[in-house]
């Protein structure tokens, strides 16, 4: 039985063989797997895919172990009013996400692990801007930098696909967050991570109602459809509301109030 690879398997492909970093060549490993069809035509591929992926981690854990922390490690400098970091699982849609909220032009795919590295844009509201930071997929094997966006985010904003048991992706999002000390449910002792939540695709399969009664009494829960204008504002809302920032306006002597560059602090600054 032949292959009947898809292009996207051979796009991936060139990406991996172009690739210098081996955390990079690991992601297009997994993602050229998650694109081949699975039939018997292509177990052997799969096969060798998996045994790739394989010794690939086996090589970066040991440079690990041999560095101590060294390695690659990405950060996002904070620029705007505030930084949001999008979390979510792969095809979950945050790279369509960040491309509405900010006209930032991230790759988007059907397939899985589109983004390998943070893609940022910047969203206007009203008279400031916000920071959208797209970041890869959270999975099994995530990088321990992936994480340190995570901490450094003044805001999570977790998306999830509403036509696949939203629930059940936020817990298994909860739970690798819990593993890393990033806590986002409210403690009795100790800092949490403010956070939003957003249901994506809710246009093609509406289980926004359900969630919202699991979990919209802890949490501030956003339905979301890129057609739809009124659900972006919203959500460019909730973000403002969620950072707790409050804006400034200065104004000298005997002259009119200054709109359009309003000092930001966060709630409670004297």
């Amino acid at each position: 039985m032949p292959a009947n690879l898809p292009p996207q398997y051979f796009d991936v492909e060139k990406k991996y063989r172009e690739a210098k970093e081996l955390q990079e060549k690991l992601v297009y490993l997994q993602q050229m797997l998650s694109v081949v069809p699975k039939h018997k035509g292509t177990e052997k591929l799969q096969a060798e895919l998996k045994t790739k992926i394989s010794k690939l981690k086996n090589t970066i854990a040991k440079q690990k172990k041999s560095k101590g922390s060294g390695g690659i490690w990405y950060q996002v400098e904070k620029q705007g009013a505030g930084q949001v970091v999008l979390v979510g699982l792969p095809n979950c849609g945050k790279s369509t996400v960040l491309n509405t909220l900010t006209n930032a032009h991230a790759a988007v795919g059907d397939y899985p692990f589109t983004t390998q590295l943070p893609k940022v844009g910047m969203m206007e509201f009203k008279d400031i801007k916000i920071q959208i930071v797209d970041t890869p997929p959270l999975h099994d094997d995530a990088p321990a930098w992936l994480f340190g966006l995570y901490r450094n985010g003044d805001l999570l904003l977790i998306v999830l696909d509403a036509t696949h048991e939203p629930a059940s992706q936020f817990d298994t999002i909860h739970h690798a967050l819990n593993e890393k000390n990033i806590f986002i449910r409210k403690q009795e002792f100790g800092d949490f991570k403010n956070t939003v939540i957003l249901l994506n695709k809710v246009d093609v399969n509406d289980g926004y109602t359900q969630f919202v009664g699991q979990y919209g009494e802890e949490f501030v829960v956003v339905p979301f459809s890129t057609h739809s204008e009124e659900q972006t504002a919203l959500l460019k809302e909730k973000l403002f509301d969620e950072l707790h920032i409050i804006r400034v306006y200065t104004k000298k002597i005997g002259r009119p109030v200054v709109r359009n560059e309003p000092i930001v602090l966060k709630q409670g600054t004297t």
